[in-house]
């Protein structure tokens, strides 16, 4: 039943390895240090950690003021304060590409395509291995992070494909559902955590802001059996939390930091999660890969109408 993850993340170090050796990793860099105004990212699904991860590096590296945005929203905000939009999609053909297209904004799209739309800038990635083969994006969701964290660390490409690494966990859950601690310094982490459960039927994730935390959320975990995914970045107050949380649950599973920077710090949580979300389903009998998904998708997944 686990044959095609198994085989999936047997080769996710391989598959990024080659996007970031095939891809004109110069050409994206200096287009992405072109944007000097406030800048939107946009994407779903897996390609919403892309988004998320992106948004935060651009933030951080080019010191602009980024938003990551469902592509729907595009619809009912105002826009008008920003300059750029960067939607991100494996495929790039999407309707929610379109839809975070169908502004004045100048356009950018990272994706392993590109297609001939003149006001379009294409950040592709090239990858020469055998495609991805997921109803969960593996690979999809960490070539694009890859190349963004690349982008953010000067090229220095060796760093990422270090990071990837199975993580190991031994844990035995009594419940479904998933209280995930966590927060914008582990955004990614936590929002490919929370899609994956949701997506695969693992797990039933609730994602807590950890200072929301403390106003009122502690109540579920009263009436409701639950596990704790903690993100540990090792502060004042992540010791509290974790000190307060293991008198009243049994079943913690704590994703430690390993730098103080935030940008690589959410990338290998992310990877993390990743074999974190693998060890989950191998307990349940489950493949990431072949999910057996709801009839309900073929009707939805591929709707184009007035939104």
């Amino acid at each position: 039943m686990e044959k095609n993850m198994q085989n999936n993340f047997g080769i996710l170090k391989e598959r990024v390895s080659d996007a970031l050796a095939n891809s004109d990793l110069e050409f994206i860099r200096r287009e992405l240090s072109k944007l000097n105004d406030p800048t939107i990212f946009s994407g779903v699904g897996g390609s919403r950690v892309a988004s998320e991860f992106s948004s935060k590096v651009v933030n951080l590296k080019n010191g602009i003021i980024t938003i990551n945005s469902e592509p729907r929203d595009f619809i009912y905000r105002n826009n008008n304060g920003f300059k750029n939009i960067v939607s991100c999609s494996y495929g790039g053909n999407n309707y929610g590409v379109k839809l975070s297209f169908l502004n004045e904004l100048k356009k950018y799209l990272l994706s392993n395509n590109s297609f001939d739309e003149e006001d379009v800038t294409y950040l592709k990635y090239t990858t020469t291995i055998e495609k991805e083969r997921s109803f969960i994006s593996l690979a999809a969701t960490l070539i694009p992070v890859s190349i963004m964290l690349n982008y953010y660390l000067d090229g220095r490409s060796e760093k990422e494909l270090d990071l990837i690494s199975e993580s190991k966990f031994n844990f035995e859950s009594e419940s479904e559902i998933y209280e995930i601690f966590s927060g914008y310094d582990t955004s990614s982490a936590s929002t490919y955590l929370e899609s994956t459960l949701i997506e695969s039927g693992i797990g039933i994730p609730i994602v807590h802001d950890k200072y929301d935390y403390c106003h009122g959320r502690s109540t579920l975990e009263m009436n409701y059996k639950t596990n704790i995914i903690y993100f540990n970045r090792n502060t004042e107050f992540d010791k509290m939390m974790l000190e307060e949380l293991k008198k009243y649950s049994n079943n913690i599973i704590i994703i430690n930091s390993m730098f103080k920077d935030q940008i690589l710090d959410d990338y290998q949580m992310l990877i993390q999660c990743m074999y974190l979300t693998k060890y989950i389903a191998s307990k349940k009998k489950k493949d990431l890969s072949n999910v057996e998904y709801s009839p309900i998708v073929k009707k939805l997944y591929r709707y184009n109408g007035q939104i």
